[in-house]
């Protein structure tokens, strides 16, 4: 009756939903605007979306009831009061929303204490088929408030949440069991140009395997400092990051930095393939709360520094060690250490000139690490000093040492292909 058909707005098998709408519509003598109460309820709803998932998503159903005010042609919105339910699970929703040359939001939203196994279920089939069969104890809630304006986001920006949770993880599939990675497990990776998945071994007793007392102390250090500040605090998820994430890509009008942890990575490079979409992210949010509670942060580390991506089909420490600097991890120097770190936002995009010195931009960026690691704690004044004078090189097992000033005193910015990636606050 509403004159939709197959594949509008990416819906599938239109004539087996139903909506359901009981409304009262007043509108202003001028027709700009319009005032709506009531509700609207869609059932059995399926759609296709690789925003969404990389699956078909069906059996959605949802439901909104409320009181709505706002201009017809879209720049005004007021949710005075609002009830949004997905399934079993019901959120409850106030703002207001004003666009022009940008956007600016002041809104709340809040999830009533609810059954965490009755969250997981709520999901509708293809949109988190990963993590089937797992089964979670205890409950969830969260009010949170948001206000910003994009276009001036660095004076009004506010964020803030308040999470009660007692959710725990109680079985999993055999296919998910974390007992898996203490023998010999196989990756699945993408292949050259990213192309077909091939198959790659890792896991104690494996030819790559290298057991985290065999690395020296200067790789952990690294990525705690690139990749994770928080990670021996965390339970997974690092608030401050994805808080400063979500401002800085507000800012930028665009998904300019992620907030993942080394725990939500090491999910995705175990469990998850790289499509970027709301299934994927919500996967790895059960998984890597199932990592946090099975494996001590040791584990974590240890498996995270074997499987991670580190160049074109090299995967773990081990392997880009020998690659890089024909060493092993536990003879890097800490300017090794630090380089191999650095590659991770973008493994696959080189730093070595043609006589295999590095660039001069990624040098510069490669002190700057070093300094924010001796500033958190991590390194020394010696061990700071010794790096900052290193000379990394593509095949020398150990780099050569520089006299002369630090060159982080330089002003010089680098290069288009030596552009510094995000890092993440302490």
């Amino acid at each position: 009756m509403l004159g939709l058909k197959e594949g509008d707005f990416g819906l599938l098998d239109v004539g087996n939903a139903a909506a359901s709408v009981d409304v009262r519509v007043a509108l202003a003598p001028s027709g700009a605007r319009g005032r709506f109460e009531g509700g609207l309820a869609l059932s059995n709803v399926a759609l296709s979306h690789s925003a969404i998932s990389d699956k078909a998503v069906r059996g959605l159903n949802l439901a909104f009831r409320g009181s709505v005010e706002g201009a017809l042609d879209g720049s005004e919105l007021f949710v005075e009061h609002g009830e949004l339910d997905v399934g079993a699970v019901r959120l409850k929703l106030s703002g207001e929303v004003f666009l022009g040359e940008g956007v600016r939001l002041r809104g709340g939203v809040a999830l009533p204490l609810t059954s965490c196994q009755a969250l997981l279920d709520s999901a509708p089939r293809g949109l988190v088929d990963r993590v089937a069969g797992v089964k979670v104890a205890g409950s969830f809630g969260l009010t949170g408030f948001a206000r910003f304006d994009s276009a001036a986001v660095e004076r009004e920006f506010h964020l803030d949440w308040d999470i009660a949770s007692s959710c725990r993880i109680t079985e999993v599939p055999e296919m998910l069991a974390a007992s898996r990675f203490a023998a010999p497990f196989t990756l699945h990776v993408p292949g050259p140009g990213g192309g077909e998945l091939v198959e790659l071994q890792s896991g104690p007793g494996a030819d790559s395997w290298v057991p985290l007392a065999a690395m020296t102390r200067f790789l952990p250090a690294a990525v705690q400092t690139t990749e994770d500040g928080a990670f021996p605090r965390h339970s997974g998820f690092d608030e401050s990051a994805i808080r400063s994430a979500i401002r800085d890509n507000i800012r930028r009008g665009e998904l300019y930095r992620g907030a993942s942890t080394i725990s939500m990575q090491l999910a995705k490079n175990l469990y998850l393939d790289r499509k970027k979409n709301l299934g994927r992210k919500l996967e790895e949010a059960v998984l890597t709360t199932y990592l946090e509670q099975t494996l001590t942060k040791d584990q974590i580390l240890e498996l995270y520094l074997n499987v991670v991506e580190l160049g074109p089909l090299v995967y773990g420490v081990g392997p880009a060690s020998r690659h890089y600097f024909q060493t092993s991890p536990g003879a890097l120097a800490v300017s090794q250490a630090f380089y191999l770190s650095s590659l991770l936002p973008a493994p696959s995009k080189p730093h070595f000139g043609a006589n295999g010195a590095l660039t001069p931009g990624w040098s510069r960026y490669l002190r700057k690490l070093l300094k924010i690691a001796h500033a958190r704690g991590r390194l020394t004044d010696a061990e700071l000093e010794e790096g900052l004078h290193e000379v990394v090189r593509f095949g020398s097992p150990r780099p050569a040492i520089e006299s002369g000033p630090d060159e982080l005193t330089s002003t010089e910015s680098p290069g288009a292909s030596d552009e510094e990636p995000a890092f993440p606050e302490e």
